[in-house]
């Protein structure tokens, strides 16, 4: 008997030890298919606010806080409120073996935080209040208190705002304790910042968020101009200037704390505001041909203010250059291959818009073309088209070179011819056929965007007009080439140099010497000078600025 008990309990014991693996197995898989989170299981918490604020928590009291604050949540059956609307804060709890994430619906009324369980189940819960109101003292849920931190000052004009921060401010706001905090912007004015509003616009100053209950109080206030004058109005909405205006702008604005305000304070601010008469635009003709230019004027402009332009037009961005204290143009080429047609111009300021309708006519010599022998030898040396195209790609590269300097204002002079006699060989938009019956018996087109000269040898090359060298240097097909920059987006191209006697950013005169013309790059053994204009970088007719 007693050997057959030692045999059963052997065998208990057996069976016990052989279970033991399995259980592990059962307890890991039990384990890691639950979303349970508890005080022992949660390593740390991450906690995503609304607009991508994120903060990993990793001490013991905080991970804690987090997990009772999700267990302690009671269940509910459906949503008290519609949330859909709302971004939620994600709690993000890591375990040794997965993440689990539940989502909070805050509040500042304690009794609704709704709480959505990880998914799948997605179960609801609601946060008991008092954890609600420590949860929503925390600093990562200051953002709650927003429409009770300063209301924000704004300088609209129309349907567009900027927002002016204070010198200085005293400010407190209640949390839901029921105590107050201060609260400060993360920036403060320097007191010079400027504003710029126009006349006819709806300009005034507005507080942000307006809430009505929050009256608000101005004091000290001050409108000030920069010839001295003193305005006695309240809002720049009562300025009503002739002629372009800084004005200065400072007061204090006070918030009472009757009533049992949830916040309350002040704050003093002084700021700028350029008060602009618009710009008044004007075009000079409208009707155009390929190659030529678009000259848009204004009055009642500013230096450095800023213009967008929409057209279907085949054209360079609009820049205004100033011409004289209040008054500026803006040169538009009309690009060789933009289509036959009529355009609208509209060009948008802060103040509004103006549409201009305008007309393109074909030119003359739109798809004559003239046919132009060249050897197997030289095509492939100057003219295959990966050269072309290094050509152009370093030429464009120049164009893109804008000295400060405006040196030439459009309209105050002419430009005149680089040389002073020779022959045109070919003009702007003539069409060049490339023949030879090697290259598969046509090495195709090339449409000329400047003016061809043929001239004596030992021509001298003058500059167009007063402008600086942005480009000096050699390419294949253009042989020895200067760039100058003139003002008012126009450059010059002078190729086909056999001497060059500037160098990158030297100053010229107008009429002065920059070389001799020659036959470097590929002149079929010809003495010529190419010369071209552009519109930052939009080749044009060069008849169009040199009459």
């Amino acid at each position: 008997m007693a050997s057959g008990s030692g045999a059963k309990k052997g065998k208990s014991l057996l069976a016990v030890i052989l279970c033991i693996p399995l259980a592990f197995i059962v307890y890991y898989l039990i384990s890691y298919s639950s979303q349970s989170v508890s005080i022992g299981n949660v390593k740390e918490v991450t906690v995503q606010i609304p607009g991508g604020s994120e903060t990993v928590f990793d001490k013991r009291a905080d991970v804690d806080f987090f997990v009772d604050l999700l267990n302690g949540a009671k269940t509910i059956s459906s949503p008290m409120r519609d949330v859909s609307d709302e971004t939620p804060v994600n709690i993000i709890c890591t375990r040794s073996d997965k993440s689990i994430t539940y989502r909070l619906y805050p509040t500042l009324n304690l009794t609704g935080c709704l709480l959505v369980g990880p998914a799948p189940d997605n179960k609801l819960y609601v946060l008991e209040s008092e954890t609600a109101g420590k949860l929503l003292l925390r600093d990562e849920f200051d953002y709650m208190y927003a429409q009770r931190f300063l209301p924000r000052l704004y300088v609209a004009r129309g349907e567009s705002k900027e927002e002016v921060m204070p010198l200085e401010c005293d400010w407190k706001y209640k949390k839901t304790d029921g105590n107050e905090y201060p609260y400060a912007p993360q920036t403060y004015a320097k007191g010079d910042e400027t504003y710029r509003i126009y006349k006819g616009n709806d300009n005034r100053l507005v507080f942000e968020p307006g809430i009505e209950t929050r009256q608000y109080e101005l004091a000290d206030i001050s409108y000030i101009a920069d010839n001295g004058s003193q305005y006695s109005i309240r809002d720049i909405s009562e300025l009503d200037l002739s002629v372009d205006t800084l004005v200065t702008v400072s007061f204090t604005a006070k918030w009472s704390s009757l009533n049992g305000a949830d916040c309350h304070g002040e704050a003093k601010y002084k700021f700028n505001v350029l008060y602009d008469i618009p710009a008044e635009i004007s075009i000079e003709e409208k009707t155009y041909r390929p190659g030529d230019l678009i000259a848009i004027n204004a009055v009642h402009l500013n230096e450095g203010e800023e213009f967008a332009l929409q057209t279907g037009l085949n054209t360079a961005p609009i820049r205004f250059s100033m011409t004289g204290e209040d008054k500026g143009v803006a040169l538009l080429p009309v690009a060789f291959d933009n289509e036959p047609g009529s355009y609208e111009l509209k060009i948008i300021t802060g103040s509004g818009e103006r549409v201009f309708e305008i007309n393109v006519e074909a030119r003359e010599n739109a798809g004559n073309w003239k046919p132009v022998q060249v050897s197997a030898e030289d095509y492939r040396a100057y003219l295959a088209p990966e050269i072309l195209r290094d050509c152009a790609d370093t030429l464009a590269a120049a164009a893109q070179i804008r000295p400060s300097s405006d040196y030439f204002i459009w309209g105050t002079e002419q430009m005149r011819a680089p040389v002073i006699s020779g022959e045109t060989l070919f003009d702007y938009g003539d069409v060049v056929n490339l023949a030879n019956a090697e290259i598969t018996g046509d090495a195709g087109n090339l449409t000329l965007a400047g003016r061809l000269y043929k001239v004596a040898e030992g021509t001298q090359v003058r500059s167009a007009q007063v402008g600086e060298v942005v480009f000096a240097g050699t390419t294949k097909p253009t042989g020895n080439t200067v760039i100058i920059y003139h003002g008012c987006g126009i450059y010059t191209y002078y190729y086909h140099l056999d001497s060059v006697n500037v160098q990158v950013g030297y100053t010229l005169t107008s009429g002065e010497i920059i070389g001799v013309a020659g036959s470097s790059g590929y002149t079929g053994g010809q003495t010529l000078l190419h010369f071209a204009v552009s519109i930052d970088g939009v080749f044009i007719d060069p008849a169009s600025v040199i009459k």
